[in-house]
């Protein structure tokens, strides 16, 4: 009975990190995705100007 209940708080507490760092990785990823993103934006932007102005 006491590996039953040793293995539920394991593999409870191992799930309860894992979301947890998987959060924070998809967080910091889906950030850095949104940079990457915004400054090509931005860099389409300013090349499509410049090839409009006469």
């Amino acid at each position: 009975m006491g590996y039953k209940i040793l293995g539920y708080v394991v593999w409870h507490g191992g799930k309860w990190y894992m979301k947890s760092r998987l959060r924070l990785l998809v967080s910091r990823k889906a950030l850095a995705a949104g940079a990457v993103g915004a400054g090509i934006t931005v860099l389409v932007v300013r090349g499509s100007r410049a090839t409009q102005r006469p």
